[in-house]
This record gives structure tokens, sequence and C-alpha cells, in this order.
């Protein structure tokens, strides 16, 4: 689409119509500009413009002459641009000029811009990007990727090659085996503006961009340039294996034997050298490296192989293939042998506690081996070690430890306990007794109920412990006294001193700051659970 010029006729002359009705929208306020690469200018303006000139300046200076302009620009909806680079007058210096566009849209009046820029320089880029092979190989892993870069003369609209010594910025996109990388690295052009770069991406190239770094001082860089893709012809292969044992200790070796063959245009062959490795996983498509490796060997010239496996975690399969590659078809191929290796271990020492507030944690890890999948309990007897009950299941973390967290008893046996599975046989570890008083505030009391502002009042009251189900007097336990201005959320100990006599009881004498929320709280110790009384609120007068 092109900008609509409209004209009236006065005097004879053609001028552009300035149309003086008010607008029905907000004005137009976000017009930019750009110099594209082959010398034409970029404007932003909405599509549906009637009228566009685009001048380039000699200046900023007031009155600045006019070098070039035109009101020939078409549009693709998103932006106008000039269908042809803009020419300056013979012998005008390279450089930055200023630009002005003069418009008008739909229900406005014509507008002025001056914020652009015309960039008048040579254009230095690169072109022609290809690789020299569609695709690599397992067995021809390097390609190479060539291109030009050439020169742009805006004074004379001619395209040369770029200076010997151009260098130019690659940055490829690889991908191989679940894995992205990227690979960067400069080339430098020849005297005909060619340059040759050799990639080893040990997997596809999935795009990437090509710049030139060294336009000069005078030249302006074109836009980077997109590397085509390069991808990988896979290699088919397939493999057979046998163990020479069934069940086996763990720490002891199993042979692994057999045969691995690839194809070719000729048929399947056998394939020396291929890397075999043994794990006690099953190979995945997106592995990018072999999960639980047992053992490995590489294939002998007629693609026949033998290593001893280890199972040193417990496992129920071998799995014979060869190591993950970007080279090989994706669903790898393996052979699995059936193995059996339950494992012995033991508890490294842990911990059992049981806080103020019930709660049992056991902390500690495994000796030995082990994976995030292995299953723990923390279990609890109230019957001295006679029946178990499961407080909380869980499973080891990456270094073999764990964390179990439960709601405790009063007094009980705990411990922890590993169910049998494939991998470790079921043990349980040490018993510990764990135990605790339950208390209570019996009483509680502030008085007066009205004290004066920084007057005094008494707090006490009565503390209690449970001995065989029966409620005593608490002797000898720590207080603290909080308190909770009117209008805060906030808490503020007074005292943590207060101590309870022989019958549990406890008076002490407080100041009331202020309107507020008084309470008391037992300072816990280990053999105690912990217990605060309610809430009293105290409107000082």
């Amino acid at each position: 689409m092109r900008a609509a010029a409209v004209f009236a006729l006065s005097a004879g002359v053609t001028v552009p119509a300035v149309i003086h009705a008010p607008a029905a929208h907000a004005d137009w306020t976000n017009t930019s500009g750009m110099t594209r690469d082959d010398g034409r200018y970029r404007l932003y303006l909405p599509a549906n413009a009637l009228w566009i000139k685009v001048s380039v300046l000699a200046s900023t200076a007031p009155g600045a002459a006019v070098l070039a302009s035109t009101e020939e620009l078409t549009t693709d909806s998103s932006a106008w641009d000039t269908d042809a680079p803009i020419t300056l007058p013979a012998g005008t210096a390279f450089g930055d000029y200023p630009v002005r566009v003069d418009y008008r849209l739909p229900g406005e009046t014509t507008k002025k811009w001056t914020g652009g820029t015309y960039s008048f320089r040579p254009h230095i880029g690169v072109s022609g990007l290809s690789w020299n092979r569609a695709t690599t190989s397992y067995d021809q892993r390097q390609a190479v990727l060539s291109g030009t870069t050439t020169l742009w003369d805006p004074a004379t609209g001619t395209r040369t090659s770029a200076p010997q010594g151009t260098k130019v910025a690659l940055k490829l996109n690889t991908y191989a085996t679940n894995n992205y990388g990227t690979i960067t690295a400069t080339a430098t052009t020849r005297a005909d503006g060619t340059f040759s770069l050799p990639v080893t991406p040990n997997g596809t190239v999935q795009g990437g961009t090509a710049t030139v770094v060294t336009a000069g001082t005078v030249n302006d860089p074109d836009a980077e340039v997109y590397v085509p893709s390069l991808g990988v012809d896979p290699l088919l292969y397939r493999i057979s294996a046998n163990v020479n044992k069934y069940r086996v200790l763990a720490g002891t070796n199993v042979q692994v034997s057999g045969h691995v063959e690839r194809y070719t245009p000729s048929g399947w062959k056998p394939f020396a050298g291929a890397p075999v490795v043994g794990t006690g996983t099953e190979p995945s498509y997106n592995d990018s490296t072999a999960v639980n490796v047992l053992g490995g060997a590489t294939s002998s010239a007629t693609g026949t192989f033998s290593f001893a496996a280890k199972a040193q975690y417990s496992t129920d399969f071998v799995y014979t293939s060869l190591r993950p590659s970007a080279y090989f078809q994706s669903s790898r191929a393996f052979d699995r042998s059936d193995i059996v290796v339950p494992q012995q271990f033991t508890f490294s020492p842990y911990t059992i506690t049981l806080d103020e507030h019930g709660t049992v944690t056991a902390t500690g890890g495994f000796n030995g081996y082990c994976t995030v999948t292995q299953p723990v309990q923390l279990q609890a007897s109230l019957d001295n070690g006679r029946t178990w009950r499961v407080l909380r299941s869980g499973t080891n973390d990456t270094y073999c430890g764990y964390k179990l967290v439960a709601q405790g008893y009063e007094s009980a046996l705990y411990r922890v306990h590993h169910p049998e599975t494939n991998q470790f046989v079921a043990k349980s570890g040490t018993s510990l007794k764990r135990a605790r008083t339950y208390t209570r505030f019996s009483a509680f009391t502030i008085s007066p109920t009205r004290p004066t502002v920084n007057g005094k009042m008494t707090v006490s009251g009565t503390v209690q412990r449970k001995v065989s189900g029966v409620w005593k007097p608490l002797a000898g336990a720590k207080l603290t006294l909080v308190f909770k201005p009117r209008n805060e959320s906030q808490w503020y100990w007074v005292t943590k001193t207060i101590t309870t006599d022989s019958s549990g009881r406890f008076s002490y004498r407080a100041t009331a700051y202020a309107d507020g929320s008084w309470a008391a709280l037992l300072n816990t110790t280990g053999t105690y659970f912990y217990s605060e009384t309610k809430a009293v609120y105290i409107d000082a007068r």
C-alpha cells in the first residue's frame, strides 16, 4: 500500500491540501525510523497514512538544506519503507544525517517529525551462508560453514567484496541427546571476501547467527544473518549380550559377553570400536550419558565384546547398549539380562527428638550405596517394642540422608525402619525411648482488672504437670510474662524469671503500661511439653 497524496489547485500550482478538520481520535505520537541495510529508510507510522514525505537534511541547524527527499513509500502493514535507497548528492561525506518526515493521517492535520537519522555509510554484512554437507555422521563428524562478506556503497549503489581480514562472529546453536549447547567462533575473510569455518558440533546445528565485528569507523554493519541448520545422519545398530550368573552378592562381578553390528548400505556388518556399556538402568532416548554404569568395553574388529560388570546397586537387570551419542538412533537399542543383587546395608547413627510441642523428628542416613527412591519409615511402639506402628514414610535424598517428622506421643519407643526392596534388605535401626510430661496453667488472673496507666497490678496463677494421669503442682518452673499493646500484633516479653513455688503457684507485680493483652508462657526444658495461658485483656485507666 502506498501513501495517498491529496492535492488542491490554487493559482495553477499543485500543493498538498491541508485539512484542518478536528481529529476524531487521539493523535499519533509513536513515530520512529531506521536506515535499512540496503539504504532504504524504514518509518513506523500507521498503515492508513494519507501522505508521507521523507527528507534528509544537511544538518540540524534551522533552515538546513534538504539533501534528498521522497514521497515514494510502501507499507507492509507494520511500517513504511522508501521504495529505493535514498541517494544523496555526489560528494556528500559519509556520515549520519538528520531526517525530517512530513505526514498526514486520516482526521488529522499535516504533521512533522524530526527525530530520525539517515545513515549514509557503506554497509558491510554477511551473505550466502552454507554448509559443505547436509548432515554429519558417526564416521564424518566435521562440516565446513562458508559465507561471503560484501560492502555496499550508498554513493554508487554498488556492492563489492568486503576487505580482506574482515572478522565475522559466528554463534551456532547445537543439540545432542537432550543437551542444548552453543559454539562461538570468529572467521576471517580472504581476499575475495569469502570465509570458511570447520565445525565439529557433535550433534545437530539448529541455526545460529553470523555478524561482522570489524566494520571500521565509517562502515555500518548489517543485521545478523541466520545460519542454516545442519542435521545428523544417525547410525543404526543392534546388540546382543548374555551374563554368566543370575544371582550375585553386591560387589561381585558378572561377565557380560556379546556382539554388536551396524547397518551399512550393504547390510548388517560387525561394528568395530563401538563403545559398549552395561547399566543397571534401562537406556532412554533422551539420555545424554549412561546412567548407573556397571561396566563397559570397546568392541573388537569382529564386533565382539566382553567385560566384567560389578553390581554395586541393587538391580533387576543388566542393560547392554552403546554409550549415548547424537550419532546413534534416538531409540537406543539394548539387550537386557536378568540379574538380582539384594544388598546388606547399615544405618548411620541417627537422632530422634521429641520437642516441646509433641513433634518427633528422625534425622540420619544410610551407610553404603543408596538411591533417591529408597523407602524409610519412622515407627513408634507404645508396648515396649512388641508391636510397631508407622508414623511417617519417606525416601532418602541424593546423599543417602533422610528427615522424617510426625506427631509423637507422651512416652514411646521410636526407631527408623527400611522396608525390603530389590536393592536393600529390610532392616530396623536402634530403638530409642523419648518422653515428655504434659503441663498446663490451671489458673491465671490479673488484679486489679482496671489498673491505672503505669500503675501496678498483680499477675498470678498456677502451673501443673500430669503424672500417671493425675495433675499435680509443677514447682520451680520458669515462666515468661508477655504483653501485646492494643491494636498491635506483636507480643513483647516483660520478664522471663517468674518461678513457681512448691505448690506450683506464682505471683508477679507488673506495670500496666497501656491497654492490651497479657499472657504467661512456660519456659520448657527437655522434660516438659509447652503450655501457655489464654490472653487476658486489661483496660488501663
